[in-house]
């Protein structure tokens, strides 16, 4: 997860880290490696997951899977790319990390972290535990409880399931993109068979050709604008409310990770559409954070338990 300031895993300005988190290459190298094969089951299987209380598409690639593509790329990214051994920041990272697993209640599984010696403000978690920092984003932070909000939100991820619900749900669309152009080309080009002029005959097929790309391009465009990027979106906010969750159990102070989310929109320089992003704007991200805590707090004893937000 690209977490930096404007926080596009696109604009990522390390090549290595691009590959690393591309969602697409991982869905195209199971795809390309026949690991996955798509059933009737599979493609209706959903479960709710109990940390996030909502329903998840997991039909597709299994955990395990998910897991062997991530210790691979996790192992590319730790040769290529320079980590640092300074214990000011690898004791640091490993002892917040340590303390938010607690308060996940995960602190009974294998974690690994590791400190990127790199300006970038980034921190990212791949399946399997395993989270990366940028010395960068540990400089950006003011404190250790800003840094435990950044490791919270990426515990948040794992608790989530949101890369391989991500994974899951891009490979069905994939699917449903590649059905739907198909019955899309056949109807385009049906009428183009009763033709009985030849020539007139491939103009139509052309025509016809043309238009699926046309369709094809939009069926894309409706399946990212419509379904990949607010499933993002969600994950992210997800994520920050997890976070703070994981923050109150572990004893940090969760307000910092409002004052996080505000340092980060006061640093932006420019940002596209949000419904063109995968994140949602920082300063909504501060604002909900915000509202969380307060609502959380109102609640005494009861509070702290799940990710309800207060009704509207």
């Amino acid at each position: 997860m690209c977490m930096h300031l404007d926080h596009e895993a696109s604009e990522c300005t390390d090549k290595e880290t691009k590959d690393m988190l591309s969602k697409r290459r991982m869905i195209q190298t199971l795809a390309a490696g026949g690991l996955v094969t798509a059933t009737a089951p599979a493609l209706s299987s959903c479960v709710t997951n109990p940390e996030t209380g909502s329903r998840q598409f997991l039909g597709l690639v299994s955990e395990s899977q998910l897991n062997q593509m991530a210790a691979q790329s996790w192992a590319q990214a730790k040769q290529k790319q320079k980590l640092t051994t300074d214990p000011r920041y690898t004791n640091r990272l490993r002892n917040i990390g340590s303390r938010i697993a607690r308060g996940a209640k995960r602190d009974k599984q294998s974690w690994d972290y590791a400190v990127f010696d790199s300006d970038q403000k980034n921190a990212f978690v791949l399946p399997g535990n395993r989270v990366g920092f940028y010395k960068g984003m540990m400089d950006f932070a003011d404190n250790d409880d800003q840094i435990a909000a950044v490791m919270g939100h990426e515990v948040g991820h794992v608790a989530g399931q949101h890369a391989r619900e991500r994974v899951n749900t891009q490979m069905a669309g994939q699917l449903g993109l590649a059905v739907g152009g198909i019955v899309g080309a056949t109807q385009l080009s049906k009428k183009c068979k009763t033709i009985p002029d030849r020539r007139q005959q491939q103009l139509c097929y052309q025509k016809a050709s043309r238009n699926t790309q046309l369709l094809n391009a939009a069926l894309g465009m409706g399946f990212t604008l419509g379904v990949v990027l607010p499933f993002s979106r969600k994950h992210e906010s997800q994520s920050d409310l997890l976070g703070a969750k994981y923050m109150h159990h572990a004893g940090y102070d969760t307000q910092q990770s409002v004052k996080l989310w505000e340092k980060m929109a006061e640093g932006q320089t420019s940002r596209r559409p949000e419904f063109m992003s995968t994140h949602p704007d920082p300063a909504r991200r501060a604002r909900d954070l915000h509202n969380y805590i307060k609502y959380q707090d109102s609640l005494g004893s009861q509070g702290w338990q799940n990710i309800r937000m207060p009704k509207a």
